[in-house]
């Protein structure tokens, strides 16, 4: 009785040092504070999209020793639980249509193999063949009729100078016919940055992604909201990559030199204030830029410092944050802390980036 009385005591011991631990790993240490997050920003790199890359002589970003084992390595190591997984720059568009159809194909085929080899893990923002619009629209029915995607996946600018198409960002018309549809399913697009023609190499030994990426970013936002983009397309659900980009800092001159807007009209408006009023409202954003602006999602990837974090802080409510690390780019321990640490975000408001943001948008991973 004695011999079996010290060992029930030392297993509860035991179990409550466990517990204690674990409790400690999840809520104490920076990058673990939540144990089930969603981040939805995870690049992939199918075999057969690379493969078409290089005989069609595109460029694409190195994969940096990507694997599904090292994502979900990652994940386990840092508290992921889901990640919504999509193509990064430079896109699907390899010059040709049948060409960029079948990889935009491939990579939806990929992505969503790894959701039912793994289950819960993995989400799929699915790949469209864009500029060719007629090829995204089938691929849009395909993609979330048949394969379940999670959303689609849209670059900052688009272009073909062989069909006359020069730097195209978001919110011109061409893309109308795929707003509309996906306006019509409810649909999320979660975008990404990438170059624009006009904008190369302009300070030499400077690469795209310190620079550009941001600035594309802010330039595919304002193209949005103030062709009226947002406005019609209400349905959409928008996400934008790194904290969008330049877009706080730029606030004054999006809202057209309110000042006296800023602060007052952010801090105290929810995201279904009425903006900005009077001659700063432009005639085909009926609701103001302002409210525009709150009601995109705005991810925290390559932008858990301080200065970037306080800025989106103001400017949108935390309801509009979604945690995204940019894997394999970085990882989730460092983006984890760099949110637990930046002094902007209490426990509450950190549950909500981690995971409560984006099962509003993704209901089904509740």
């Amino acid at each position: 009785m004695i011999l079996r009385r010290n060992f029930l005591g030392g297993l509860c011991g035991l179990a409550g040092t466990l517990m204690l631990e674990s409790s400690c790993a999840r809520v104490g240490t920076p990058g673990i504070s939540n144990p089930r997050r969603i981040d939805v920003h995870q690049h992939i790199w199918p075999p057969k999209y690379v493969s078409l890359a290089k005989e069609s002589n595109i460029t694409i970003l190195p994969a940096n020793g990507w694997t599904v084992g090292k994502a979900l390595e990652d994940m386990d190591r840092s508290g992921t639980a889901t990640a919504l997984t999509s193509i990064t720059a430079p896109g699907l568009w390899f010059g040709n249509k049948d060409v960029s159809r079948q990889a935009a194909r491939e990579c939806n085929e990929y992505a969503a193999q790894m959701t039912r080899d793994h289950t819960g893990r993995f989400g799929v923002f699915a790949a469209l063949p864009l500029p060719d619009v007629d090829g995204s629209l089938r691929e849009i029915e395909y993609a979330l009729d048949t394969l379940k995607a999670d959303g689609i996946c849209m670059f900052t600018v688009y272009q073909d100078k062989a069909a006359g198409i020069e730097d195209r960002f978001l919110g011109h018309v061409m893309f109308d016919p795929i707003y509309e549809e996906l306006n019509r399913r409810k649909a999320v697009i979660y975008t990404h940055p990438r170059e624009a023609d006009c904008c190369l190499n302009i300070v030499p030994g400077v690469p795209a992604t310190t620079i550009e990426y941001g600035a594309n970013t802010t330039r595919a936002i304002a193209s949005l909201i103030f062709s009226g983009s947002t406005s019609r397309f209400s349905n959409i659900q928008w996400i934008f990559s790194h904290a969008g980009g330049m877009t706080p800092f730029l606030i004054e001159r999006f809202l057209n030199g309110s000042a006296e807007e800023v602060v007052p009209g952010i801090v105290t408006k929810g995201a279904g204030g009425t903006g900005v009023v009077g001659s700063n409202r432009p005639a085909n954003v009926p609701k103001g830029v302002l409210y525009e602006l709150r009601k995109l999602y705005y991810d925290t990837a390559q932008a858990t410092n301080p200065i970037a974090m306080r800025a989106l802080r103001t400017l949108v409510p935390v309801s509009q944050i979604v945690f995204g690390t940019d894997f394999p780019f970085r990882n989730t321990e460092e983006t984890g802390k760099g949110l637990t640490t930046c002094g902007v975000f209490n426990a509450e408001e950190l549950a909500s980036i981690d995971r409560e943001n984006a099962e509003r948008l993704f209901p089904h991973l509740k």
